[in-house]
């Protein structure tokens, strides 16, 4: 079995347990050190893995350590960097809770533009710098001199799979905070008091969040000026549909190996048709 094959398995069974961990009744504190030790026994399992396993080429290696070690250590991070932040958490009023999200999400803010440049070519899905930066034999320049990096087993991962792991947990962790701050602000708010949504989203999560930022980026609300917490907030109260954790299922769309935008293009297509029938019918 290849390796891609096996850590496709081993992410898949990853990910249908932290599903199930989220409908535990636990604390959170708990359910995140649980989702941590969840991610870490699946990196277990790939590392002994790798201890017999040859790649078959520089395509698969780079295939690897671009996007399957990226996702375990990404998650690893964001469960890690969330039993930190809400361990630490005040346990005062809601504006104190409201003021620490906003100082932990400036932070996030600001590391995210000290990678900016990393964060750009992610972002951008370039592949120019692939063989430098996720090939182990690469030796590849250190983006940032940093003590940790020479202590790093390079056998498991290379400089820059840690890198991009660190930015893609860091973005994970500001929708989180996101999502902590539209909750809060929802709390206060008594608009959705006593609603009962006549129109109700029948479609996948994913399928909304598609649209949420569609909407935001074509500019056609408020000229532009509406954010996308907003948009969400609205469409969620529409449609009757919980929207937390949309900032990490935008994340997953963009990861999408093919199509990325599959809601819109079915949209596209459904309307194409509905319009050509009636010319059908003439």
């Amino acid at each position: 079995m290849s390796i891609l094959a096996f850590s496709d398995q081993i992410i898949s069974r990853l990910k249908n347990d932290l599903e199930v961990l989220k409908m535990d009744g636990e604390n959170k504190l708990i359910q995140f050190e649980s989702a941590f030790h969840l991610v870490d026994r699946a990196l277990d399992k790939i590392k002994l893995f790798m201890d017999k396993y040859e790649f078959a080429s520089d395509t698969e290696e780079i295939e690897f350590f671009k996007h399957h070690m990226t996702y375990l250590l990404r998650e690893s991070v964001y469960f890690s960097e969330l039993f930190n932040m809400e361990s630490v958490k005040p346990a005062g009023s809601e504006h104190e809770i409201r003021k620490f999200y906003e100082k932990e999400l400036l932070s996030v803010q600001e590391f995210l533009q000290s990678n900016q440049n990393l964060y750009n070519y992610l972002l951008m899905r370039k592949e120019n710098q692939d063989k430098v930066f996720f090939l182990r034999s690469a030796q590849a320049p250190v983006y940032k001199p940093n003590l940790f990096w020479h202590t790093l087993d390079t056998r498991y991962c290379t400089v820059y799979t840690l890198y991009c792991a660190r930015i893609m947990g860091t973005l994970s962790l500001a929708g989180y905070i996101h999502d902590q701050l539209l909750f809060l602000h929802d709390a206060k708010s008594p608009v959705n008091e006593g609603k009962n949504p006549q129109l109700l989203w029948t479609g996948k999560k994913a399928d909304l969040v598609e649209l949420v930022y569609a909407l935001k980026t074509s500019n056609a609300i408020n000229y532009g000026n509406a954010s996308v917490t907003e948009l969400a907030t609205i469409l969620a109260e529409v449609f009757g549909r919980e929207l937390q954790g949309y900032y990490r299922t935008f994340l997953e769309i963009k990861t999408r190996k093919k199509n990325r935008t599959v809601f819109l293009d079915k949209c596209k297509e459904s309307l194409e048709a509905y319009m050509s029938s009636f010319e059908a019918a003439k």
